[in-house]
C-alpha cells in the first residue's frame, strides 16, 4: 500500500509542478480560510488537493490526503532565502552572450515549489518537501537557448547547503552555475581554494562578466574549462582534492545516469557530495 501511495502521491504532485504550478490565487486561499476557520496553509493544501483531483470525501483520497499533505506542504518565508549571504552580496546586472543569458525569473505568490530533497518517514512514506509563499520572490537564472538551466531558488539554497556545510580543504565542483555553491564554499575558513570545472565557454564568460565581481576571496576560485567526466577521469586523481561536488543536472530526470556515471569514477581520498543525491536514490529504489 506505501508503494502504491508513493507512486499516486508524485505523479499527482509531478503534474501538478508541470502543467499548473500557479493554479492556486492568493484570494482563492484568503476566501477558504476565513469561510472554513482554516490557517493559510490548511486552506492552502485544501486547494492543492483539489487541483491534483484528490476528492476528500472518499476514504481512499481521505487517507492519502492525511497522510501526506500536512508532512510535507509548508508556507515559508521569503525574506529568509533575501537574507542569504550570496543574495545580500551578488547583485548581477541582467545580461546575454550568444545563446546564454542571466535573466531574474520570479516565483509567483502561492505557487507551489519544490524546497528541498525528499525526505521518507518511518513508515516508509516518501515525502517531498514543498513549499509556498505568500508574496512573489525573484531569484537569478542563467538560461540557455531560452530554457532555464541553472537558478538560485529556495530547492538550490536548501539542498546546497549540508554540501556546504561537510566541504573542507581543497574543494572541487563539477558545474559552474551561478556559483551560489563556490561563494560559500570561499566564506569558509576551512576552504583553502575552490576549482570549478565548467564545459561551456558562454556561461564562463557570463560568469565572469557579471557575477565574480561580487564573490569574495577571488584569488582563491580557480575556474577550468573542461568536460567534467574526462577531468574526473584523467586529472581529478592526481590534483589532492579533499572535497567533490557535483551538480551537473537539471533535475532527477536526467540526473539518475550522470549521478551513476559520476559515482563510478570515484577514487579514494576525497570526501564526495552529490546535488539531491537523497532525491536521485529514491526514485532509482
Amino acid at each position: 500500500m506505501t508503494h502504491a501511495d508513493n507512486e499516486r502521491l508524485l505523479t499527482l504532485i509531478s503534474e501538478y509542478l508541470t502543467f499548473t504550478p500557479a493554479a492556486i490565487q492568493p484570494e482563492d486561499v484568503r476566501s477558504l480560510a476565513a469561510e472554513c476557520s482554516l490557517t493559510p496553509n490548511e486552506a492552502y493544501m485544501a486547494l492543492l488537493a483539489a487541483h491534483c483531483g484528490l476528492d476528500t470525501s472518499k476514504p481512499e483520497d481521505a487517507r492519502l490526503y492525511r497522510s501526506y499533505f500536512p508532512q510535507m506542504i509548508r508556507r515559508h518565508d521569503p525574506a529568509v532565502y533575501e537574507a542569504d549571504a550570496y543574495f545580500q552580496a551578488v547583485k548581477p546586472a541582467i545580461g546575454e552572450k550568444g545563446r546564454v543569458d542571466l535573466v531574474y525569473e520570479r516565483i509567483e505568490p502561492m505557487e507551489l515549489f519544490v524546497a528541498d530533497d525528499f525526505r521518507q518517514d518511518d513508515a516508509g512514506r516518501i515525502l517531498p518537501h514543498l513549499g509556498w509563499f505568500d508574496r512573489g520572490f525573484d531569484f537569478p537564472a542563467i538560461r540557455e537557448d531560452g530554457r532555464v538551466w541553472m537558478t538560485v531558488t529556495p530547492n538550490e539554497i536548501n539542498t546546497i547547503q549540508p554540501a556546504v556545510k561537510q566541504s573542507r580543504g581543497k574543494v572541487l565542483t563539477y558545474g559552474l552555475g551561478l556559483g551560489y555553491y563556490a561563494f560559500h564554499c570561499l566564506l569558509k575558513e576551512d576552504v583553502s581554494s575552490v576549482a570549478v570545472v565548467e564545459k561551456n565557454p558562454a556561461v564562463i564568460d557570463v560568469f565572469r562578466r557579471l557575477l565574480l565581481p561580487f564573490f569574495p576571496r577571488k584569488d582563491a576560485l580557480h575556474i577550468v574549462e573542461a568536460d567534467a567526466f574526462e577531468y574526473a577521469e584523467k586529472t581529478m586523481p592526481g590534483e589532492g582534492f579533499d572535497t567533490v561536488f557535483t551538480d551537473l543536472w537539471h533535475d532527477v530526470a536526467d540526473g539518475i545516469p550522470l549521478y551513476r556515471q559520476m559515482k563510478a569514477l570515484e577514487t579514494p581520498g576525497p570526501n564526495y557530495l552529490y546535488w539531491i543525491e537523497k532525491t536521485l536514490k529514491f526514485y532509482m529504489e
